[in-house]
């Protein structure tokens, strides 16, 4: 019983291992820590519904925009123009309290308007915002 003859010497056998799959797990190892690294490196702040600063107990000036769907602003109550609402956020935050400004765009309104509003907002150092739904008539 014998197996050894029956083996043809004259044929060259390769015994080689096969890397691709150690090529690829080796990839995504990586690949893995290229992303994690950075992670690790730099400190992400993630708000965790806790509040860190102190609650004021001051009430917020809460201040109305309506943006009617021709673009036209109503800044509390009153026709007004893009600069003359800049003006009145601009005089509202510097009265030292805290702004809360409530957005109320009608249905048909462009987001264009809208976001002019924010931008009006933001660079008057306004965070406190509330976009309200108007209801059709």
């Amino acid at each position: 019983m014998s197996y050894a003859s029956d083996r043809n010497t004259g044929s060259d056998t390769m015994s080689q291992i096969n890397i691709t799959p150690l090529i690829d797990v080796l990839l995504t190892v990586l690949v893995i820590f290229m992303i994690a690294a950075p992670l690790l490196t730099d400190r992400i702040v993630l708000p965790l519904g806790g509040s860190i600063e102190p609650v004021s107990k001051v009430e917020p000036l809460v201040l109305g925009v309506s943006i009617r769907d021709s673009g036209e602003l109503v800044f509390q109550g009153q026709s007004s123009s893009r600069g003359a609402f800049d003006q009145g956020l601009r005089v509202a935050a510097a009265s030292g309290l805290p702004v809360q400004l409530e957005i109320r765009p009608e249905a048909h309104s462009s987001y264009e308007n809208l976001a002019n509003v924010l931008a009006i907002a933001q660079n008057n150092g306004i965070r406190n915002l509330r976009v309200m739904a108007v209801p059709a008539e």
